[in-house]
Formats: C-alpha cells, sequence, structure tokens
C-alpha cells in the first residue's frame, strides 16, 4: 500500500518572481536595446490536456455545526477526558493535562480534533503497533461507531510518525516510528474535496491505543447551480500566477526563465481549514505540475525547482 505522510500536506513551494509583464516592445531587433536584465519571463508546456466539464456546477452551501455541552460530555467519555468544559466564543475546548478536545460551533465551521500532545510528541519507538490493514480497521470501527465517518468518505492513506536521533557529527543513532496514522478523505458527487477541510482520521500508538482522532469538515447541503468558467479561462487565470508568459525567442533572452510543466489538471471542490468560516463550498480548478527556475549571477548560472498545486476558483467573478 502506497503510504502518504498524512501529519503534514506539504502540496509544494512555490517560487514566484516579480515581474515585467511582457509586451510587443519586448521584440528585440538588432536595432532595438537589449532586454532589462531584471525582466523575468515564463514558458508554459501543458503535459496533461485540460478537462471536459459541464456548463454548471452545483454551489453548496454550509450547514452551521450544532454542537452542545452535552455532545462535548459525550465525547469526553469516549477519550477518558476529565476536566471541565471551557465554552468559547468559537469553541469548546477541554484540557486534562496534555490531552485536548477542540469542537468548533462558530457558524462555517467543521473542526473536531482530539489529541495526546504528549504521545503525539513522544520520540520513542512504539511496542505493539498495529499492522496497517488492523489500524484502517480499527479506525473505520472507532470513527464510525461515534458518528465520525459519514457515507461521502474514503481512505486517502497510511502515514507513520518518524523520529530520528543524531550524535554530535549529525550521524543517526535511532529511528523509528512512534505512531501509525489513518486518514479518509471527503467526497461531492464522486469527486474528491481539495483542501484543508475535507479529511478526518486517527492515529494509533503503543498497544493500539487511540493518541490523536480527527473530524475536519462543514456539512453541507445544496444551493444552485451556477455557471462556471471553461478550462481555457481558467488556464488564463492559472498563468497569471507566474512571472509574464513569453514567446520563444523572447524566452531565450529572459535573464531570469521559469518552465512550467502542467501534468494534470481536473475541476472539484475545494474546502478551507475547518477552523476558518466557510459559507459555501464551490468548484475549482486543479493544477498540479513542476516548474523549474533558471538566472545566472556573474558567470554562475541558479536553478531551482519545485512541486506546484494551484487552485483556481471555477466560479466567475461578480
Amino acid at each position: 500500500m502506497k503510504k502518504i505522510c498524512l501529519l503534514f500536506l506539504l502540496s509544494g513551494a512555490l517560487f514566484l518572481i516579480e515581474t515585467a509583464r511582457g509586451d510587443a516592445g519586448l521584440y528585440a531587433s538588432k536595432n532595438e536595446p537589449e532586454l532589462p536584465e531584471s525582466l523575468a519571463l515564463a514558458s508554459f508546456k501543458l503535459v496533461h490536456p485540460l478537462p471536459k466539464v459541464p456548463e454548471k456546477m452545483m454551489v453548496y452551501k454550509t450547514i452551521d455545526p450544532k454542537i452542545s455541552r452535552e455532545d462535548i460530555t459525550k465525547l469526553m467519555k469516549t477519550f477518558g477526558l476529565e476536566g471541565k468544559i471551557d465554552d468559547r466564543q468559537r469553541q469548546f475546548v477541554v484540557k486534562d493535562q496534555n490531552r485536548v478536545l477542540e469542537v468548533f460551533k462558530q457558524p462555517g465551521t467543521g473542526y473536531l480534533r482530539f489529541s495526546n500532545n504528549t504521545k503525539l510528541a513522544i520520540e520513542k519507538e512504539a511496542k505493539n503497533l498495529p499492522s496497517e490493514d488492523n489500524a484502517i480497521d480499527e479506525a473505520k470501527k472507532f470513527l464510525r461507531a461515534n458518528d465520525l465517518l459519514p457515507e461521502n468518505t474514503f481512505l486517502a492513506g497510511v502515514g507513520y510518525y518518524e523520529f530520528r536521533k543524531y550524535d554530535s557529527i549529525g550521524n543517526t543513532i535511532i529511528q523509528g516510528k512512534s505512531a501509525v496514522s489513518i486518514g479518509f478523505g471527503f467526497k461531492i458527487e464522486e469527486m474528491k474535496v481539495e483542501g484543508p477541510g475535507a479529511k478526518a482520521g486517527v492515529v494509533f500508538g503503543e498497544d493500539g491505543e487511540i493518541i490523536g482522532a480527527s473530524k475536519i469538515w462543514r456539512e453541507i447541503e445544496p444551493d444552485k447551480e451556477m455557471k462556471i468558467i471553461t478550462p481555457e479561462e481558467a488556464f488564463d487565470k492559472f498563468k497569471q500566477r507566474w512571472p509574464g508568459e513569453a514567446e520563444p525567442e523572447q524566452f531565450k533572452r529572459a535573464k531570469i526563465k521559469t518552465e512550467v510543466s502542467i501534468k494534470e489538471v481536473y475541476v472539484t471542490y475545494y474546502a478551507k481549514p475547518g477552523c476558518v468560516p466557510q459559507d459555501y463550498i464551490e468548484p475549482v480548478y486543479v493544477f498540479k505540475g513542476d516548474y523549474q527556475t533558471s538566472s545566472k549571477i556573474g558567470e554562475r548560472e541558479i536553478k531551482e525547482s519545485d512541486y506546484f498545486e494551484i487552485i483556481i476558483p471555477a466560479i466567475p467573478e461578480k
């Protein structure tokens, strides 16, 4: 099974450069001055074809969370927590030493998280970690028993909390796994929702103890169908996130070059972090790929490359 780190989702650093936009004056001839050294330009290679999409897509309205003190009391029993319920303006919080339960009640949010912070941060090899198959089964069983895993979910992957310790000269002296994490994603209309506000999971520590659990998701209902921008329009908006696009001859003469390779394009929905209010879940275009930026400092050529994932709203701007 492919292992996906579910603890920290890294979308890739995106190195954007302040740029002078291209225009007709950039096409240099023998009688024209050379391009300014500060000029940065980009080229785009569409490896993945633009998708076929419907003319309209449904926009979903989020349902305000209905969380009461009685619900928090039940969750405290589920996680074996003691102490008082701190009823704050935005969320309920329960702290039992280093174990914390946090549930947001603010309109437009959807965030529930339990964490045993001491055991999540431990740098010690865990004894009797459950196998991946057993961990998946137990995670499903636990989340469903506590109404934390709706039908519109899918298994996103299995990851591990890993640690390393080094000696004074940087050699690894000990390393291991302290926990195993099972993550689930959410779907709308069979499309996998993008963003940090669409996930649930369980973390198992030594002897299969649950040391972390979460449901980050807003309940939703259909609102109205809306016309979306075309893939071509989305591609144009994607290009605006980069240095100005250049013709081949322009690009050769640029002082700073960024080559962008788009390897995947699709339409889906996007959910913001669960602790941030979001009134509507709307369709978006997702562009994934990699880029390489090259420039010269004196005689030395510098290159930087990385992966990118860029979200373009699919609903036209009002």
